[in-house]
């Protein structure tokens, strides 16, 4: 059903959405607005090139250029007040978070971003905590590679090297010792353009070659003033080179029994941070010594999780997202949150050294599954990839369905991955 942009404006509040076009879907934030709040959308052009997109913007809320404007700037742009604000990706925190600040509205403030977003500082503040936390050494801008080297020289190996602000695996590689951090710098040509971080791997829960699901998952939460509900968790599929996803999964093929634990870890990571508001995409290896935090997000998790969610409970996170970033509560999750089914998407990795699709065949056999909803091609023939730099974003196809049980998504899963054929270059 196409949302329609009339909305009853008595008593609504208004909604400021920072608008990415990688990060929010026009029309699902339009299908859950009406009767919540309105819409007003906050647009870079720079950021946002396509007119088609701005028009359809238009038709679901109020449009503000902020093109070129600090927050300060576009603070005064904003005639008729705000009541909160929603950011869907980690930059735009930052943007959500000095806008509030200018706005007075409830937020992140700026430092609490800095904890979410910066990977080092993250760890610091877990470890403040008390959680157990790897070993994490921050490898500024600027710094020598011999430097470099010497600096994580301390550090237990396996390690990983990524960047202090990043997402989706972004220049993230698996490193045996400190030459070999070295190395991988000495092979990135605008080094040292961006602060890096060298972490100590968490030990694996199992081989990759025993499971088709991964030993790492995700818990969504939401909090208003120091409450925090858990709407459930995501399970994760065998990760391509470069700690790449290759499958979302939910709920995960985790007894119940388990689930309590893991909230109760996302609820301490999140208190650990110093949070009391927001929505929450902790990330939870369960490791060989126990489950051990990844990374909290201070936004909803991407990879189709919002998607998998309604799939198989009708519960809207975006809708609990646009509610919490007013200070409002959220409607109640159903307990169990996921009783539908298992809810499936599956990410389709290009091999980490292609640079080109060439060819596509099989779209139409995956189409034809009856537990496949949708197939979404996201390159075709001619397009680039590059998943050294991309990370996760090289995905070259989307499937997302429900299927009766974990069983029969691993059949599916390798049955797409059979079927479904790229060729590359």
């Amino acid at each position: 059903m196409t949302p329609t942009s009339s909305e009853p404006s008595v008593a609504l509040p208004r909604l400021g959405v920072l608008y990415n076009p990688r990060t929010v879907e026009i029309l699902s934030l339009a299908r859950v607005s009406p009767g919540r709040w309105r819409t007003v959308w906050l647009v870079d052009r720079e950021l946002n090139a396509q007119v088609g997109a701005r028009r359809l913007l238009r038709r679901f809320g109020e449009v503000i250029d902020i093109t070129g404007l600090s927050m300060a700037e576009a603070a005064t742009c904003i005639t008729e007040p705000l009541d909160g604000i929603l950011a869907t990706n980690d930059p735009d925190l930052v943007r959500a978070a000095e806008l509030a600040e200018q706005l007075g509205l409830p937020h992140f403030c700026p430092a609490q971003v800095a904890r979410l977003n910066d990977k080092f500082l993250q760890r610091q503040a877990l470890q403040a905590a008390g959680l157990p936390t790897p070993g994490c050494v921050r490898i500024p801008a600027g710094m020598s590679l011999d430097a470099a080297v010497a600096a994580v020289a301390g550090l237990s190996y396996p390690a990983i090297l990524k960047p202090a602000h990043g997402a989706s695996s972004r220049a993230t590689y698996a490193v045996s010792n400190a030459d070999e951090v070295g190395q991988r710098f000495a092979e990135r040509l605008d080094y040292p353009s961006e602060d890096f971080v060298v972490e100590e791997r968490i030990p694996d829960g199992w081989a990759p070659a025993d499971s088709p699901w991964a030993d790492y998952l995700s818990v969504e939460s939401l909090a208003v003033d120091g409450e925090i509900t858990h709407f459930g968790i995501t399970g994760r599929g065998q990760l391509a080179e470069g700690f790449r996803e290759t499958a979302s999964i939910m709920p995960p093929a985790l007894a119940p029994a388990e689930w309590p634990a893991l909230y109760g870890l996302a609820a301490a990571a999140i208190r650990g941070l110093e949070l009391s508001s927001g929505v929450f995409h902790t990330e939870i290896k369960l490791s060989a010594d126990g489950p051990r935090v990844l990374e909290v997000n201070g936004r909803l998790g991407g990879g189709s999780i919002s998607w998998l969610a309604e799939r198989v409970s009708g519960y809207s996170l975006l809708a609990a997202a646009g509610l919490v970033n007013l200070g409002r509560p959220p409607a109640p999750v159903p307990v169990p949150a996921n009783t539908n089914g298992v809810g499936f998407a599956v990410y389709v990795q290009p091999p980490y050294e292609a640079r080109e699709v060439v060819d596509i065949t099989g779209a139409d056999e995956v189409r034809a599954i009856p537990e496949v909803d949708e197939l979404v091609l996201t390159r075709r023939p001619g397009d680039q990839v590059n998943p050294p730099e991309e990370g996760s974003q090289s995905v070259v196809a989307i499937i997302r369905g429900l299927a009766a049980d974990h069983v029969r998504v691993a059949e599916l899963l390798a049955q797409i991955e059979k079927s479904l054929q790229f060729s590359y270059r």
